[in-house]
């Protein structure tokens, strides 16, 4: 029996033919009682997304000729349906369960920005990218905030907080920095899965794409926002909390140092970058 949505899941996807079923398989009790109106908007895709989008039922699929981002997420604002909103990574695994309780913290008295706990599976991974995941899941700047998860969802009166998504490769730093600690909660729920790069040069590379492209965030906060602050504060808090964890935990020392060598050679090459680099993106993680 179908049932009025709760709220829509927005996937932007670029080329995910790879990873798109497995992210639609874990949603389709969802899309099966219409319990969440399900989009998947396929942008500048040369590939089979869209037709392997389409095979599963009650998943609407539209197509953009542009690769973007930005404009992925525009056009499914206005596919969706009203409600809540979640805003899902074709490469991460959200449970139908997890996406349900997103939607009901949402409607929590001044939740207006939620996610569900996120776990890093770095199966196959190198040393350095193992090393590197252990010290970013003890970090509560990474934890508790929005960005990073390859999800966010936004009640009604979050989403209102700008009018549409501006032109930025990190929309999940944007929307972090939009709301304050006690505005946005992390739901007690199933966690979403991140596959993690396989290499380091991987691992760099998306780094790289971070470091280059998050300084445009305080612009468009600026210009966009209606209540925000520039910078998300949980920015500021990880070299506090890795002193603390070689603090608390010795052994973790070694881990620590290859973080930080690892995020400064992503920043030296986002630094060095020439205008309109092209988009840095891993497909080792992508890889079934």
């Amino acid at each position: 029996m179908l049932r009025k949505p709760v709220g829509s899941i927005v996937i932007a996807a670029h080329n995910e033919a790879s990873v798109i079923l497995r992210c639609l398989d874990a949603l389709a009790p969802l899309a099966a009682n219409g319990s969440a109106t399900i989009i998947v908007v396929c942008n500048g895709c040369t590939d089979d997304t869209a037709a392997l989008a389409r095979s599963r039922s009650g998943v609407t699929v539209l197509e953009l000729g542009i690769a973007s981002k930005a404009g992925a997420l525009r056009a499914g604002d206005l596919a969706a349906c009203p409600g809540p909103r979640i805003y899902l990574d074709a490469d991460v695994v959200m449970t139908s369960q997890g996406a349900l309780d997103v939607f009901a913290a949402l409607g929590r008295p001044g939740a207006f920005a939620a996610r569900p706990p996120v776990v890093f599976d770095v199966t196959g991974a190198q040393w350095p990218v193992r090393s590197w995941y252990r010290v970013r899941g003890q970090l509560s700047s990474v934890r508790e905030a929005l960005w990073g998860a390859g999800t966010y969802g936004l009640s009604v009166q979050g989403r209102a907080r700008f009018e549409e998504f501006p032109d930025l490769v990190s929309d999940d730093l944007f929307i972090d920095s939009l709301f304050g600690e006690d505005e946005r909660l992390i739901a007690p729920t199933d966690p979403v899965v991140v596959r993690t790069p396989r290499r380091s040069s991987d691992l760099i590379n998306i780094l790289q794409r971070k470091y280059r492209t998050q300084s445009d965030v305080p612009r468009a906060v600026a210009s966009g926002a209606q209540e925000s602050i520039l910078l998300s504060s949980s920015q500021r808090l990880q070299l506090a909390e890795m002193r603390s964890i070689v603090g608390k935990h010795p052994r973790h020392v070694f881990d620590v140092a290859v973080y930080m060598l690892m995020v400064a050679i992503a920043r030296v090459h986002a630094k060095n970058a020439r205008p309109g680099t092209v988009w840095e993106r891993d497909e080792s993680s992508r890889t079934v």
